[in-house]
């Protein structure tokens, strides 16, 4: 009786270790933007699951149905993939502020698509830079391509001061 039970256990263990070690972590799927307003500038920080979206623009079908600004061809290298994609982003991409249309340009964009396409859960992010005329600003918005698909946005308006060596810093919110 006591060999049955040890089995009978050790088997719940065993099922039980299996089951634990299969469990993941989940990430956010949304695409996620953060813009940072800083004097002069805007910075928008847009991480994406770069897999998917690859496997989205090389959909004839999405691009026939409206769903990706472009199409994607499989035998295309890695840096006219790059180029053409930051293209489109420019392209497709509004930032306005107070409703003033901004210029914006790529300052980062990953250079080997190529392997981030073979991965199942590959993020990464690409970087815009935005010039404003105005120090202060109350109204941003940002429209971003319609083939990133849902996308989670949000804003940042760093608070800065220098600080003596050894002093602290204190910010009120």
């Amino acid at each position: 009786m006591k060999n049955i039970r040890y089995v009978m256990l050790s088997c719940v263990v065993l099922w039980l270790f299996c089951v634990c070690t299969d469990a993941r972590s989940h990430a956010l799927k949304e695409t996620t933007a953060t813009i940072t307003v800083r004097s002069g500038q805007l910075d928008i920080l847009v991480n994406t699951n770069f897999a998917h979206w690859l496997s989205v623009l090389h959909s004839h079908e999405a691009w026939l149905l409206g769903d990706t600004e472009l199409v994607l061809l499989a035998n295309q290298g890695n840096d006219q993939k790059v180029t053409q994609l930051k293209e489109m982003v420019l392209q497709r991409t509004t930032v306005t502020a107070d409703g003033e249309v901004l210029k914006c340009t790529v300052n980062q964009f990953p250079s080997k698509l190529n392997e981030l396409q073979k991965a199942h859960h590959s993020r990464s992010y690409f970087r815009l830079g935005c010039a404003i005329a105005k120090q202060k600003v109350n109204a941003v918005t940002l429209l971003l391509p319609k083939s990133l698909g849902r996308v989670y946005v949000s804003l940042v308006v760093p608070k800065q001061q220098v600080v003596g060596a050894g002093q602290k810093a204190q910010f009120k919110l």
